[in-house]
């Protein structure tokens, strides 16, 4: 009776897997050699792709695993095609309006205040859009959630969109409600923009129903490594960050990164965030005696512990994520903070067109300049708006629309898109000289082969 309930399981969850519209493949093969398929009828706008794109985020070669042995396989320099139905489903004929979906972080949580920065560059993008319709056609309107911090609340606030029939949703800053909102995303077929997940470990399960336009912990990294480590001359290096999910996904890469170039962290500490007393901390780095510290948490967390190293005589340069640009650091390290180096998007101060002009509609609207949250969450908005007019009301040929984008521009600037659909551009740094942040240009912009992304 076992053996035939294992037969029947085993010829039953392929079947089911590829009758639902995805491959299913028990173990990583070698990509066998494709046939002619020029007889195949494939959708106009369907993004099945084919071609190589870089290789986890262009990390660089001399920090990746196992750079000396070539693997059988390697994932994600391909995307994963949707072989499902729906594209030729008839439009809605009861439409009212053009419901889009946005996931915010719980107001009174830590990411609160920047999920309402998001949430006022969303809202400005579809006040533009809606204020541009012309006679006849419909209005988009927002169907607006905040997660709350128990798991799987995001879940069942993605199976509401799907319930209000949304046509794609927008969200969310906290890694764990995005990874669960990304599963639910995939059963209901309902694309999802996200415009504020550093979470370098989001996209990894390649579904494709999600793009990620907020470039992810793992870009500070590589840029952190490759500037503490070669610029600086750095050899001793701690690494002090949150005892949570997000600080410790948030440092594994850059704690990777050094030691690959031939410096493992000499310290690896943790605090809670709201700790006051850290003194055990302070005694351990003290022993240690680091040349550089490396900072992942709340600015207003890192910033009062700032200052206590240096009261406690603690010489180490200071660096940290793109937070620290945030006014709490500066506010709680005073004059601990000068020098200290970061990672962030772009220069808040450039002369960009597109940027100047949007900082100045923003600050129109909300009375604030607009940070990174804000200008990414406006960008989302903006690119799920052109994704709509392109496709009309039916999710998976708007899925399509975004799924095969392979480079974008927005306020926040040019973005390139890999084979797992985040945003791989380049990151700036900073340095606080003079109480002020002085940003570098950012390295030169990837470019994409689409010679071979257009093979097949």
């Amino acid at each position: 009776m076992k053996t035939l309930f294992g037969l029947l399981l085993g010829l039953g969850l392929p079947a089911a897997a590829t009758a639902a519209g995805y491959g299913y493949v028990e173990k990583p093969e070698p990509p066998p050699v494709e046939p002619d398929d020029t007889c195949v009828s494939v959708p106009s706008d369907a993004a099945v792709t084919a071609g190589v794109y870089p290789y986890y985020a262009n990390t660089p070669e001399e920090m990746l695993p196992f750079r000396g042995v070539e693997p059988v396989y390697r994932y994600w320099t391909t995307r994963l095609p949707f072989l499902g139905p729906g594209r030729d489903y008839p439009p809605p004929t009861d439409l009212k309006s053009l419901k889009v979906g946005l996931l915010s972080p719980a107001s009174y949580g830590p990411e609160g205040e920047r999920g309402q920065r998001t949430r006022k560059g969303v809202l400005l993008a579809f006040e533009e859009a809606n204020a541009a319709r012309q006679a006849g056609e419909l209005p988009f309107e927002i169907f607006e959630r905040e997660d709350a911090p128990q798991w799987g609340s995001a879940a069942n606030i993605a199976v509401e969109f799907k319930d209000h029939d949304v046509l794609a949703f927008l969200g969310t800053i906290d890694g764990d409600a995005t990874h669960v909102a990304l599963r639910v995303a995939l059963k209901i077929e309902t694309y999802m923009i996200n415009t504020s997940d550093p979470d370098p470990t989001l996209t990894e399960t390649q579904i494709p129903w999600l793009t990620r336009i907020w470039p992810d912990d793992r870009q500070q990294c590589f840029r952190l490594a490759d500037l503490i480590v070669r610029k600086h001359g750095c050899t001793r290096i701690a690494i002090f960050r949150e005892s949570s999910r997000p600080g410790r996904v948030g440092v594994m890469h850059f704690a990777n990164y050094i030691r690959r170039l031939g410096h493992p962290p000499i310290q690896h500490l943790f605090f809670k965030p709201g700790d006051q007393n850290i003194g055990p901390q302070i005694a351990a780095l003290q022993a240690a005696e680091p040349d550089a510290i490396l900072f992942y948490g709340q600015p207003g967390d890192v910033g009062r512990f700032a200052r206590q190293f240096r009261q406690a005589g603690i010489k180490a340069k200071f660096f940290g994520f793109d937070r620290l640009q945030e006014d709490a650091f500066r506010e709680n390290a005073g004059d601990a903070a000068e020098g200290t180096i970061i990672t962030y998007f772009w220069d808040p101060n450039r002369p960009d067109p597109k940027w100047v002009e949007f900082k100045e509609k923003y600050r129109k609207r909300w009375g604030e300049t607009p940070d990174a949250y804000a200008a990414y969450g406006y960008d989302g908005a903006k690119l799920l708006i052109e994704a709509i007019n392109h496709a009309g009301p039916n999710r998976f040929l708007i899925r399509d629309y975004l799924a095969g984008l392979d480079e974008w521009d927005g306020v926040t600037g040019h973005m390139v898109f890999d084979g797992r659909w985040d945003n791989i551009v380049p990151i700036s740094i900073a340095e606080l000289k003079g109480g002020q942040w002085h940003f570098q240009p950012a390295p030169p912009i990837t470019k994409l082969d689409h010679q071979k992304l257009t093979q097949r």
